[in-house]
């Protein structure tokens, strides 16, 4: 921008502020609103845009044309590029005292005042300007007036300031931005968090189990081990009453049916038959004998 369009600007501008000097007279000591407040409603505004605070024109040293965007903002288009410069104001008297903002028009495709609502008039401005106020009760803002967008031949510095100084990959690698990479931090520990609790509420499942198993296995093992006492005892019984349950016996079944049945005792049952068979043979004997 030129010197001539620059006065142009400025003379337009106060002309037009002699109107609301009266109008706005000590109205700015009820401004509760901070510009941090404003610019944190524009980072929402542009969401999805490359979006910074207090952006700079330039190199800060030796450069007596510096100026400095209170608020900025690149759209992500290859196909319809378009910077956003923004001037915040909270002070009616900031606004009235202020000549620098023209220069900021070489810098942008749209320019716009970021205000609370009533503190500037749309017609205060020049038409191409834009006028946003911004409301405290609800956060919100609202166009009172549109840029206009320029075609504007963006100055090199402020594309090499961006990269040089505002770019914080190097010191926070994989992240464009601080708040990119605390985003990240926090979604990831509220991910550990939630794999912490689905871990521990696993594990105490799995423990749940082993101990049901474990105790099942107890309860068997006392009844195997009840069983086992128990088999010992009426092998015990069977053997005072003549039946053995060894493995060389393969009869015992035999024998402890016909004693359930017949009520006797396999000894005798035995020591029967042997008498049995032994007279047999004595007679066998006797009868050789007297054939003699």
């Amino acid at each position: 921008m030129n010197t001539e369009e620059h006065g142009g600007y400025v003379l337009f501008f106060l002309l037009i502020n002699r109107t609301y000097v009266l109008t706005y007279q000590g109205k700015e000591n009820e401004m509760k609103v901070k510009a941090e407040h404003i610019k944190q409603a524009l980072a929402s505004k542009h969401s999805d845009d490359l979006f910074m605070t207090e952006v700079k024109t330039g190199r800060t040293w030796n450069n007596s044309e510096l100026l400095k965007f209170d608020a900025f903002a690149m759209k992500k288009s290859w196909a319809n590029p378009c910077i956003y410069g923004y001037e915040v104001k909270v002070s009616r008297a900031d606004f009235l005292k202020d000549q620098k903002w023209p220069g900021y028009m070489a810098y942008c495709h749209r320019f716009a005042f970021v205000c609370p609502k009533g503190l500037i008039q749309p017609e205060e401005l020049p038409d191409e300007v834009g006028l946003i106020w911004f409301y405290p009760d609800s956060g919100a803002l609202r166009s009172a007036r549109p840029a206009k967008h320029r075609i504007v031949d963006i100055p090199s510095d402020l594309y090499q300031y961006i990269l040089m100084s505002r770019i914080d990959s190097d010191r926070l690698p994989f992240y464009s931005s601080a708040r990119e990479y605390f985003e990240a931090w926090i979604a990831d520990k509220k991910d550990r968090r939630m794999l912490g609790a689905y871990v521990s509420e696993k594990l105490q499942k799995e423990l749940g189990e082993l101990n049901r198993i474990s105790d099942e296995a107890k309860r068997y093992q006392d009844r195997h081990r009840s069983d086992l006492q128990l088999l010992r005892e009426v092998t015990e019984i069977l053997r005072v009453n003549g039946i053995s349950m060894h493995s060389w016996n393969t009869n015992w079944q035999d024998e402890l049916r016909k004693a359930l049945v017949g009520g006797a005792n396999p000894k005798a049952s035995r020591a029967l038959e042997r008498l049995i068979d032994n007279a047999e043979e004595l007679k066998r004997m006797l009868g050789e004998v007297n054939e003699s």
